[in-house]
């Protein structure tokens, strides 16, 4: 019964049937920071997205999302300096700043930022930094800046990259569009992609790192002050180092949930392109429900233990919101509809209170979509059976 609850909890809101929309005028151009000069497109109205490319291709890994995308959201990509048809950086800059210039220029006061590998990195670095700018944060093969890679990790990057030595760019973009853990399976459209992204932009080989300032102290010390809803999206094929990224992330992160996608790899936006739109847009409903304040006496009311079938489960105040805790695994943050009802932030999975007159708080129950609700009766505290 344990793992039924958490299932419920954690339900994957995906939205079937995401039709594929006519290519969207967009804009382009670019914006100067920094001393550097950076690409951007731009499309769509409505809520605000920021997509973030990884560090091997640039902003064309969201080429089969960005239709879709842009019909519904208003949406900004750029290629990060010295990627794509960005300036190389000759001097110091802050890819934090350089973000902040581009969203800027897109009049865009608050966004949920998209990233992928890398781009999770300098998502998540931003949200520390300005946290008022962030509506949330949607994390494809997480990076944590400061948290360091295996041997293995290195010594594969090297091998795929050793044909750069002799300036053969062919067999390198060969190399990464062959690599297992890049794209999962036999996927011949997203191996073609990368080889002929990297054949067609060999600086995207060639970004000196030496430049870029990263916060201090280091990300992976910070991940509590993440405060946005977040969402981990993992391939199962990926390589070890970015499950424990996500780990790390889930960990500490306080609105966080991670989900494993069976059989992908690291660059699901070639992947399964239209399967990731289908689940932001579950998440950005989620993630933009408005809250309301609710007293802290009303609050301590619910704490408790509650039953769950062959499971208890535990209310428990922490800070100014409550929490739901099942064993050992980690707190689900809960939200407030009304006095009595709370949902999670990143599923959407609702909790209601029950309470009778002169007794006090006698149940939860739990709504998932799409599946019945379930009665959890309260076993301790006010109002439980055999309290007192």
């Amino acid at each position: 019964m344990k793992a039924s609850l958490l299932g419920l909890l954690f339900l994957n809101l995906s939205l079937a049937g995401f039709a594929q929309p006519n290519l969207p005028k967009a804009s382009s151009g670019y914006v100067d920071a920094m001393g550097g000069r950076l690409y951007y497109e731009e499309c769509g109205s409505g809520s605000a997205l920021v997509l973030l490319h990884d560090g091997l291709l640039h902003s064309v890994v969201w080429d089969d999302m960005w239709p879709s995308l842009c019909s519904k959201y208003h949406v900004v990509r750029y290629d990060r300096r010295g990627y794509g048809k960005s300036q190389i950086a000759k001097a110091s800059f802050s890819p934090e700043d350089d973000l902040l210039r581009v969203m800027e220029r897109g009049n865009m006061k608050r966004a949920t930022l998209v990233g992928c590998s890398s781009g999770t990195a300098l998502a998540t670095d931003f949200a520390i930094a300005h946290p008022e700018r962030v509506q949330a944060l949607f994390l494809i093969g997480p990076v944590v800046h400061g948290m360091r890679s295996s041997d293995y990790f290195l010594l594969r990057g090297n091998a795929a990259s050793a044909p750069l030595a002799r300036d053969d760019v062919r067999a390198a973009a060969e190399n990464w569009s062959k690599d297992p853990f890049e794209v999962s399976g036999d996927r011949p459209q997203a191996r073609k992609k990368i080889f002929e992204t990297l054949v067609a932009n060999p600086q995207n080989f060639k970004v000196p790192g030496q430049f870029e300032m990263r916060p201090s102290p280091p990300t992976v010390t910070r991940l509590v002050e993440v405060q946005p809803p977040t969402l981990l999206i993992v391939g199962e094929g990926d390589i070890a180092d970015v499950h424990a990224f996500a780990g790390a992330m889930q960990a500490a992160v306080p609105v966080v949930r991670r989900e494993v996608w069976k059989d992908d790899g690291h660059l699901i936006p070639l992947e399964k392109p239209l399967e990731l739109v289908n689940r932001l847009q579950a998440f950005i409903t989620i993630a933009e429900r408005i809250t309301i304040p609710v007293p802290t006496a009303t609050l301590r009311r619910y704490e408790g233990l509650y039953s769950f079938g062959d499971a208890t489960a535990k209310i428990a105040l922490k800070g100014d919101h409550l929490v739901l805790q099942l064993g050992g695994d980690v707190d689900v943050p809960l939200f407030a509809n009304s006095d009595s009802q709370f949902f999670v932030r990143t599923t959407g999975t609702e909790v209601q209170f029950e309470s009778s007159a002169g007794i006090g708080v006698t149940a939860m129950l739990i709504h998932s979509p799409g599946a019945s609700p379930i009665r959890c009766p309260r076993t301790s505290g006010p109002g439980a059976r055999g309290s007192g």
